[in-house]
């Protein structure tokens, strides 16, 4: 790897790691919502959605699958973050990135887990486990993704390449 190539993907890494701490910022300042506010803005929403879909479902039930998917799709794009910075930081050092998604599910376990920890001291609030089970998997569900998408895209540049050699429009390993 040259010295360019090697440097920014340090810088990346670095780069993506500092997303995910502000990310993770914005996830502590929700947890840190107590539960009137927190109510209140899962309500809102919920009432908005029940009214665009006219539905006559209560809004104690939508809000309660809306607190869930936020769990989900919040922890989401801290794995993707994480993944991001792990995978640039192992390709950095030359080991395979898709062993990034080890890395950002367990960052992501650790810190679902504090930020459940976290709720217990917020008048209203409870930690709950099935929330980090939730968080845990949008966070390994969206790297998982990323992962699929690197496979596929890698996969797809070696077959345009081995479908160029065949065309005899690359020089081939042989030929060099």
């Amino acid at each position: 790897m040259s010295q360019n190539r090697a440097t920014a993907d340090i810088l990346l890494a670095a780069a993506f790691l500092a997303l995910a701490v502000i990310w993770a910022v914005v996830i502590y300042s929700f947890s840190s919502q107590d539960s009137d506010e927190s109510a209140s803005l899962s309500g809102e929403v919920a009432q908005v959605i029940a009214d665009t879909l006219e539905s006559d479902d209560s809004s104690s039930d939508i809000e309660h699958i809306i607190r869930k998917t936020a769990h989900f799709l919040e922890y989401g794009v801290f794995g993707s973050l994480m993944f991001a910075s792990t995978a640039f930081f192992l390709k950095w050092r030359g080991r395979k990135p898709y062993l990034a998604i080890i890395a950002s599910t367990l960052a992501a376990i650790i810190y679902a887990a504090s930020d459940e920890y976290h709720q217990t001291f917020v008048p209203g609030r409870s930690g709950e486990v099935k929330d980090v089970l939730i968080d845990t998997s949008g966070a390994l569900a969206a790297s998982a993704f990323i992962c699929l998408i690197l496979r596929l895209r890698e996969r797809k540049s070696t077959v345009s390449t081995q479908e160029q050699e065949d065309a005899g429009c690359t020089q081939s390993s042989e030929s060099r």
